[in-house]
């Protein structure tokens, strides 16, 4: 497969509700130990935006955990989940605005935990910029695109029910 245009730092730096369904049908690329690249087309995200989302891991603010969310957009975020799952955000937003897309499902795997540990994502990339020389980065899906449908966000009981209510999860149909 040749490979397409990374996608750069200047188009994930954008609000998380633009970046986060233009995602969908784009290749989520790693380079394996091996030398391998696997490219895998993003079929699912979630949009987290900043300290006035009560789903978001900004909510209570700046800490050690949330630090890269601060950052510039174009790097990863990755955090474990109940202590047993490793999940990938994208940082998106101008420095300073800690938003995220959760990257919830690729081509041929569901689920974000599935995901990372079939493309061996952990908390060692977390915070590295979204480029070739980290090992993962996003490259552009080019025509046709998917279908994205919307609706709310998964497993965020703990949330405001405005927030719970918001459709900020897109898929591919």
């Amino acid at each position: 497969m040749t490979p397409s245009p990374v996608l750069t730092a200047d188009f994930l730096s954008r609000d998380v509700l633009a970046v986060a369904p233009a995602l969908i049908g784009q290749w989520l690329c790693r380079r394996l130990e091996t030398g391998q690249i696997r490219r895998l087309r993003v079929t699912e995200v979630e949009a987290y935006r900043g300290e006035d989302d009560s789903a978001c891991h900004a909510r209570a603010g700046r800490t050690r955990r949330t630090a890269v969310m601060y950052g510039p957009g174009g790097r990863a975020y990755v955090y474990l989940c109940y202590g047993v799952h490793h999940l990938l955000n994208v940082v998106t937003g101008a420095e300073g605005q800690p938003q995220a897309a959760l990257i919830r499902g690729l081509e041929g795997i569901a689920g974000p935990g599935r995901l990372t540990k079939a493309l061996g994502i952990g908390l060692g990339l977390n915070g590295l910029a979204l480029e070739p020389a980290s090992g993962l980065w996003l490259e552009a899906g080019g025509p046709p695109g998917p279908v994205v449908a919307s609706g709310p966000r998964i497993g965020i009981g703990y949330a405001s029910p405005e927030d719970q209510a918001r459709a900020w999860r897109w898929w591919a149909r």
